[in-house]
């Protein structure tokens, strides 16, 4: 059974991958950085993984926090996962000097802010969360092929009652 995550992991998710960043990245030059393949490649996964997590935050809590520039971030993620042969150097190098210490500083601020209990409980904010949505999609096709429910509630992990109701 996949357990779903839920914004406060996927903000974690973000401060880690912004840490490792930064250690790699530190008292580096753009060209020292470039030059170390494994180094700057290193820097680029936790991009990555920056975007990804920010993906899969909830549309409600990235709207309740949009001071924070979702939508550049998940760009670039977009882009390091399907145009990796374009990776611009100096993008990269830029978001490490200019945009990293503010996001981490912004996600830092809302993991101390938010009231988890309350936010975690909220069954709205669950329920549309983008790891749910993709385990109805994946429960929808499995019922249309004709799979029995409680192997459908095995593979994706939600509940009788959410498979009965689609």
């Amino acid at each position: 059974m996949r357990e779903q995550i839920r914004d406060r992991e996927r903000l974690e998710h973000i401060i880690e991958a912004i840490d490792r960043v930064l250690i790699f990245s530190e008292g580096k030059t753009k060209e020292q950085l470039v030059s170390d393949n494994m180094r700057f490649y290193g820097v680029v996964k936790n991009i990555e993984i920056v975007g990804e997590a920010a993906y899969k935050l909830t549309n409600a809590f990235r709207n309740q926090h949009s001071e924070t520039p979702w939508k550049d971030i998940t760009r670039m993620r977009h882009v390091l996962i399907h145009d990796y042969y374009l990776i611009d150097e100096d993008s990269v190098f830029y978001v490490i000097e200019k945009d990293l210490r503010p996001l981490r500083e912004q996600i830092a601020r809302y993991l101390s802010e938010t009231d988890w209990d309350e936010w975690e409980n909220n069954a709205a904010t669950i329920n549309e969360s983008s790891a749910h949505k993709t385990l109805i999609q994946t429960a929808q096709r499995m019922k249309k092929k004709g799979y029995d429910i409680k192997e459908i509630c095995s593979i994706t992990g939600l509940n009788k009652e959410e498979v009965e109701l689609l």
